[in-house]
């Protein structure tokens, strides 16, 4: 039987790298982006994991609580004056 994973589009931390010509390329969001150094230019950045749209990870189980809970405080969140997507002055 064949198992079926969330793919990371369908994911709620999942953004599209808009600068990306693939139109697949994105970056997980469910945890702060790593620190890392350039060891030829000592250049420190800061990213966040970049996948294909297709990809998939073992964060979820199978049990779509968490999931849940996430997409439920961003919906919060965008609804409260001042939240992501409000209005700016």
């Amino acid at each position: 039987m064949k198992h079926l994973h969330p793919l990371c589009s369908r994911c709620v931390y999942w953004q599209l790298d808009s600068a990306s010509s693939s139109g697949t390329v994105g970056h997980c969001h469910r945890y702060p982006p790593g620190i890392y150094m350039n060891p030829q230019t000592g250049t420190v950045v800061q990213k966040f994991p970049t996948t294909d749209k297709h990809h998939w990870c073992g964060e979820w189980d199978g049990d779509a609580s968490r999931l849940m809970d996430a997409v439920r405080r961003s919906a919060l969140s965008s609804a409260e004056p001042g939240g992501p997507g409000a209005p700016r002055d």
